[in-house]
């Protein structure tokens, strides 16, 4: 018994330690979100195409952010994917709870066909 309240004391102060450097902060995030809007006479919507491009131009400008990219689904239309990479989880929560991201979530709302589906990904091999 003796043992065990010393081993649980060796957990509880190894987590209070700190993360290791490779944890969570300390990476690059990567953030594929679809975007499958409501097409109009078989095309994206203009007004919400300009949502799109606005957010990118935005959020580009973000701290942090070290690409923000708005590519297209080919033939589709109007299926989107935004590729964007933050330094880490800091500049992401930053970029998602910053003003102009909540207005272009709001606005672009309306037009959605699907949920809008934001998925976060971290590095896993990178050849440079």
């Amino acid at each position: 018994m003796r043992m065990f309240r010393w081993a649980l004391l060796l957990m509880v102060a190894g987590s209070l330690a700190g993360p290791p450097v490779h944890a969570d902060g300390f990476e690059e995030i990567v953030v594929v979100t679809h975007v499958d809007l409501n097409p109009v006479d078989g095309q994206a919507p203009p007004a919400a195409v300009q949502l799109l491009k606005q957010f990118v131009l935005d959020s580009r400008r973000d701290p942090g952010v070290e690409s923000f990219t708005l590519i297209t689904q080919t033939p589709t239309t109007n299926h989107f994917q935004l590729i964007e990479v933050f330094q880490n989880s800091q500049s992401f929560d930053a970029h998602v709870s910053a003003a102009h991201t909540v207005l272009f979530r709001d606005g672009l709302q309306p037009f959605l066909g699907a949920p809008y589906d934001e998925r976060l990904y971290s590095v896993f091999y990178r050849v440079v």
